[in-house]
């Protein structure tokens, strides 16, 4: 479906460009080109007898072409090539990158040997058309519905982890967007994530408003099976920031016989004088594990929804970060999973070297229990130079 409306849309998009009578600019000032390119080496530790490292370089590439003046076009591509001991371990990781949840398959894996994966996908291909009131937007695009800090139970298009430090645009879905702006702080929102049918499908409309010098929004559609019923705030208390959200999923079949799930959180957060920032989030997940097993590191960044932002029941977030000086900033972040008893720490330092480039260090060392005993299960360390243009 998708699919369509976008060539069609294309083919319309001439027409509109050269009906309307716009100041005539040149090719230059019409495209804009940017992006980045990393390099990240990361050393996996179980143990001292057991290091493994691996290389990833990153580049994305950002078009954006203003066709009118309210027509523009934007395309992103995400281009990745892994090599080294983890890539050599792993001879499926062409096939896991290779999976496109969109309705038009944009994901390609250009080479797939044992030591060397190079893969590329557009995660951004849109058209967007705003006007004095109102803004549309068709295609492969970032619907973010979330007003939390850590966890968004509202952000039912584009569910995102924290623990995947290294993909800061998120993903996107293919969708058609509108809004309408009511007033400076007012708008409503629809937006449709179509599928095969309608329990592969997300429809849903979202009203914002300003209340008491509070931030408010409530939605309501078809999320995949389910009815979503959700709300969220951002506001005050004194001079700390008090946000929360939480949406309720019921399943369409057997309406009146079955549980639902309520994902849920809140975030306070404070800044300091001198530039020190601290935040602290709780999640509450009725559909959790209790259990103290999550299946892999690994599960707690793929297959991240609104319904299931994380595995545990309740989950704890703490965060400190800060400036030592203009060019060097540090972040601790802990999260805690209750009844998965999984404990996850993550420090980071960055050091701008000039203003587009960058070099950062992330850690993150997990605990869990293992065989009754509450112990390491595994370190990352992650050493990353970017270069933005």
């Amino acid at each position: 479906m998708i699919k369509h409306i976008l060539l069609t849309i294309l083919m319309l998009t001439s027409s509109l460009f050269y009906a309307q009578e716009i100041e005539k600019k040149s090719l230059k000032d019409r495209i804009t080109i940017g992006g980045y390119v990393k390099y990240m080496n990361t050393s996996s530790v179980v143990n001292l007898d057991s290091i493994i490292t691996d290389n990833l370089i990153h580049n994305r590439i950002k078009i954006k072409a203003e066709l009118s003046d309210n027509l523009s076009a934007v395309v992103e591509m995400r281009n990745r090539i892994f090599y080294g001991e983890a890539t050599k371990l792993n001879p499926l990781l062409g096939s896991i990158l290779d999976h496109d949840m969109g309705q038009v398959d944009l994901s390609f894996v250009l080479l797939d040997k044992n030591s060397l994966v190079i893969h590329s996908i557009l995660d951004r291909a849109y058209f967007k058309y705003i006007s004095a009131k109102w803004e549309a937007r068709i295609g492969r695009q970032r619907i973010n519905w979330g007003m939390n800090l850590a966890w968004n139970p509202n952000d039912l298009f584009n569910a995102y982890s924290l623990i995947d430090f290294d993909y800061q645009e998120r993903p996107g879905v293919d969708a058609v967007r509108f809004q309408y702006f009511t007033g400076d702080l007012s708008s409503v929102d629809l937006a449709v994530q179509p599928g095969k049918d309608l329990d592969s499908s997300i429809i849903a409309g979202l009203w914002k408003f300003n209340k008491w010098k509070y931030d408010f929004q409530v939605l309501a559609g078809n999320y995949y099976s389910d009815i979503a019923l959700g709300a969220g705030w951002a506001g005050n208390i004194k001079k700390g920031g008090f946000k929360g959200e939480l949406t309720y999923f019921h399943p369409k079949k057997e309406f009146a016989d079955t549980a639902g799930v309520l994902s849920a959180s809140t975030t306070f957060d404070y800044s300091f004088k001198k530039g020190l920032y601290i935040n602290a989030s709780v999640l509450y997940n009725s559909g959790g594990s209790g259990s103290n097993s999550i299946g892999s590191f690994q599960s707690l960044i793929q297959g991240v929804s609104a319904k299931n932002l994380m595995p545990s029941k309740l989950t704890y977030f703490s965060q400190v970060s800060g400036a030592f000086n203009p060019t060097l900033q540090g972040s601790f972040s802990a999260f805690y999973m209750q009844g998965v008893n999984m404990l996850l720490f993550m420090p980071s330092i960055s050091y701008s070297i000039e203003e587009n480039w960058d070099i950062m260090l992330v850690g993150q060392s997990a605990f869990g229990e293992v065989n009754n005993k509450f112990k390491g299960i595994g370190t990352g360390v992650y050493l990353r130079l970017m270069l933005s243009y």
